[in-house]
C-alpha cells in the first residue's frame, strides 16, 4: 500500500498527462435500432440536493450522493430510461463508473511560504491512508428489482501503478449488464446505482465520480445502423487522442446520421481549450464538434447532455456534475461533410491544451447500407481478416469451405470475391468504372432475389486459392470489407 500522501499544489493543479490504457472495441453491432444513454454524477455539494453553480472542483468540498434511503449502501443516484419503444428488445447494456479516489476522504491547507524574500501561498492536500483496492463491485437496481451486486471488470486503476496520475489516482470499471435486460419485456423506469467508491471531502484537481448506461435496442421502424463502443483510460493533456472507427459501411446515398456517445472525467465547467473533432474527409481536416451546450473550447464542462438539451431525468438532476461527463451527440453532417456515401471509415480526435480530462468510454454509431448489414448478419458470407497466424489461417479456411451455398441462377457454380454490393445498377457501374481505373477486371452478376448488383474480382472453385487472393487484397484501402460468397455448389 501507498504511504500517506502529502500533495502539494498551486492554485490550478497540473498533471501532465499520457496514454494509460489503450482504447479498445468491446462490441459491434449490426442491427436496425437506436441507442439511449443514462447516467448520474455521485459526488456533489449536498446528499440529495441539485448543484447548478459552476464552482471550479479543485476548491469544492463534495460529498456523496445519497438518495435512496437505505443503510446498505454509502453513495446512490439514479437516472430514468425512457426508451420510446417501451417494450424493445436489448440488443447490448453496459454500465461504467469512474471517480477520482485517491484515499477515502481529504482535506486542504493554505500554506505561506518565502521564497528568495517574497511571500507566496499554496494548498496542500493531505489524506488519510485508506483506500480500497475493491472498486469494482458495485449495486445495481433496476426498475423491476431490488439491488443486483455487480462484480465489473477493472479497466484501468491508477492506483495500482504509482507512475500514473499518483495525485488523483482514478479508475474505471465496465460491466455488461444485458441479462438484466433480457429476463423483462419492459425497461423503462428508474435505474439506481450504488456505492460506487471515490474521495469525498478534497483532493487535488477537485473530486469526481459518476456512472452512466448505454443500451442498443433493436426496433423494426429503425434505419440499419453499427453500434461500437470502446473502452480504456487516456488523460487527454497537450497531446491528440484519436479513435478510428471501421468495419461499417455508409448508405449508397441520401442524409447519414451519425452519433457518438461519450464518457469522461475530470472535465471542468470553468477550464476551456479542451476539444471533440471528427475528421472531415472533404477539407482532410479536424472539425472541432459543438452544440448549444457545448462550445468548440470547452466541451467537456461537467454536464450530462443528450444532444441539445441537458438530461434532468435524474435524481438528483445537478446541471453541475462536478468533473463527470456523459453525452450522446449527433453529428452535424450537413452535405454529408463527415460521414459521406459508401465510406467505411472515420476518426474522432480529442485534445486539451489547460482542461485536462479522463476519457474512458466512446461509443460510435451510424446509418449504413441495409446491403452491408445483411451481409454482416449472414452466415452465407465471410470477411476473412488479415492475420498471418496459421491456426487463424485454418480456421477462416474452413469457414470458407462450410459456407452455405446461395443459388443463383445462370452463374458459374464456385467461390466469388465480392468488392462491393449495390441497389442502384448506377452506383455498381461507377464501382466498376473505378476499379478498372485502378487496373483491375471487375465483372458482376445480379441477383434476381433481392436485385442487388454484385461486382466480383475473381473466382475460383478451390478455397484455398480464393482464400490467398483475399488476404492480398485485404492489404490494399479499396478492400478493407471484401467478401467469399459459395454459390451453386
Amino acid at each position: 500500500m501507498k504511504k500517506n500522501i502529502l500533495l502539494i499544489a498551486f492554485l490550478v493543479s497540473t498533471v501532465y498527462g499520457f496514454s494509460q490504457k489503450q482504447f479498445l472495441p468491446i462490441t459491434k453491432i449490426y442491427v436496425k435500432g437506436n441507442s439511449a444513454l443514462i447516467g448520474n454524477n455521485i459526488l456533489s455539494k449536498h446528499s440529495t440536493k441539485p448543484y447548478n453553480d459552476n464552482s471550479i472542483n479543485d476548491f469544492m468540498e463534495l460529498k456523496f450522493i445519497d438518495i435512496d434511503d437505505n443503510d446498505d449502501t454509502f453513495s446512490s443516484s439514479a437516472a430514468n430510461l425512457n426508451i420510446p419503444e417501451g417494450n424493445a428488445n436489448i440488443e447490448y447494456a453496459a454500465l461504467y463508473w469512474s471517480a477520482i479516489y485517491n484515499y477515502d476522504r481529504g482535506k486542504k491547507e493554505l500554506i505561506s511560504f518565502k521564497k528568495k524574500g517574497k511571500l507566496y501561498k499554496r494548498y496542500v492536500y493531505k489524506g488519510n491512508d485508506t483506500r480500497s483496492l475493491d472498486v469494482n463491485t458495485i449495486l445495481f437496481k433496476t426498475p423491476y428489482s431490488d439491488y443486483n451486486r455487480i462484480n465489473g471488470e477493472v479497466v484501468f486503476d491508477a492506483y495500482l501503478n504509482e507512475e500514473v496520475l499518483p495525485e488523483t489516482n482514478p479508475y474505471v470499471c465496465y460491466a455488461n449488464v444485458t441479462h438484466l435486460f433480457k429476463k423483462n419485456t419492459a425497461v423503462n423506469g428508474t435505474y439506481t446505482v450504488a456505492n460506487i467508491k471515490a474521495t469525498q471531502g478534497f483532493v487535488s484537481g477537485g473530486a469526481a465520480g459518476g456512472w452512466l448506461l448505454y443500451v442498443v435496442y433493436k426496433t423494426e421502424k429503425a434505419t440499419p445502423k453499427y453500434f461500437t463502443t470502446y473502452n480504456g483510460f487516456v488523460n487527454v493533456f497537450r497531446k491528440p487522442t484519436t479513435i478510428r472507427f471501421n468495419d461499417f459501411k455508409a448508405p449508397e446515398e441520401g442524409k447519414i446520421e451519425t452519433s457518438i456517445l461519450i464518457g469522461a472525467l475530470e472535465g471542468d465547467q470553468k477550464f476551456k481549450s479542451d476539444k471533440c473533432s471528427f475528421y472531415n474527409y472533404q477539407t482532410n481536416v479536424y472539425t472541432p464538434l459543438s452544440n448549444n451546450l457545448r462550445s468548440k473550447l470547452n466541451f467537456f464542462n461537467s454536464s450530462i447532455s443528450i444532444n441539445n438539451t441537458n438530461f434532468t431525468d435524474r435524481n438528483p438532476n445537478s446541471l453541475n456534475t462536478f468533473g463527470f461527463d456523459a453525452l450522446k451527440l449527433k453529428l452535424p453532417n450537413k452535405n454529408n461533410s463527415l460521414i459521406a456515401p459508401n465510406v467505411s471509415e472515420a476518426s474522432l480526435q480529442f485534445n486539451s491544451k489547460a482542461d485536462q480530462f479522463c476519457l474512458f468510454f466512446v461509443a460510435f454509431e451510424t446509418e449504413i447500407s441495409p446491403i452491408y448489414s445483411a451481409l454482416k448478419n449472414d452466415k452465407n458470407a465471410i470477411v476473412v481478416l488479415n492475420n498471418t497466424d496459421n491456426t487463424i489461417i485454418d480456421k477462416d479456411l474452413e469457414k470458407i469451405k462450410n459456407l452455405k451455398t446461395i443459388s443463383i441462377p445462370n452463374v458459374e457454380k464456385g467461390y466469388y470475391l465480392v468488392t462491393n454490393i449495390f441497389s442502384k445498377e448506377n452506383n455498381a457501374l461507377n464501382w466498376t468504372h473505378y476499379l478498372k481505373e485502378k487496373g483491375f477486371t471487375p465483372k458482376s452478376f445480379i441477383n434476381p432475389k433481392n436485385g442487388w448488383t454484385y461486382v466480383y474480382l475473381n473466382t475460383n472453385l478451390d478455397p484455398n486459392a480464393i482464400y490467398r487472393k483475399q488476404k492480398e487484397l485485404l492489404k490494399l484501402n479499396d478492400f478493407k470489407d471484401i467478401w467469399v460468397l459459395k454459390i451453386n455448389l
